[in-house]
């Protein structure tokens, strides 16, 4: 997974010099996407891990998450130029955002859930078709 994200961004730095626009375009929204799937995923192992309704294999799975999402913010931030504290920010502005949207509560981790749940996982399954989104969104 972490190579097809990889071959993804790499094939949107193969564009041309005529769509730099575009291309700091995606990746600036890509990098956001992917933000805020780190604070969903970490959120989610933490959520599971409170409820005991997890069994390893799941939180480990939700750890490769977090783990694969925060290595795309740092690789698409190094592209944009933004320097590491600038990621860090925007990772935590993302996880104490997610955080107020559920209360502050695990209890209403649901609310999380179901806002992100889908969208974490196919951003992760299918990131190609969430650049194709952005490229979309520009034109």
């Amino acid at each position: 997974m972490k190579k097809l994200i990889s071959a993804i961004i790499l094939s949107i730095l193969s564009t041309s010099a005529n769509a730099d626009d575009q291309q700091t375009f995606v990746f600036y929204n890509l990098q956001g996407d992917f933000t805020t799937c780190y604070s969903y995923y970490i959120l989610s192992e933490e959520g599971f891990k409170k409820s005991g309704s997890a069994n390893d294999e799941t939180i480990s799975g939700l750890n490769k998450s977090a783990d694969l999402s925060l290595e795309s913010v740092f690789m698409i931030g190094q592209q944009l130029g933004m320097n590491t504290d600038t990621m860090r920010n925007r990772v935590k502005t993302s996880f104490e955002s997610m955080k107020n949207e559920m209360g502050q509560d695990y209890k209403n981790f649901s609310k999380v859930l179901d806002k992100y749940g889908i969208f974490c996982k196919d951003l992760i399954e299918k990131t190609d078709d969430r650049v194709v989104f952005w490229e979309d969104k520009f034109k």
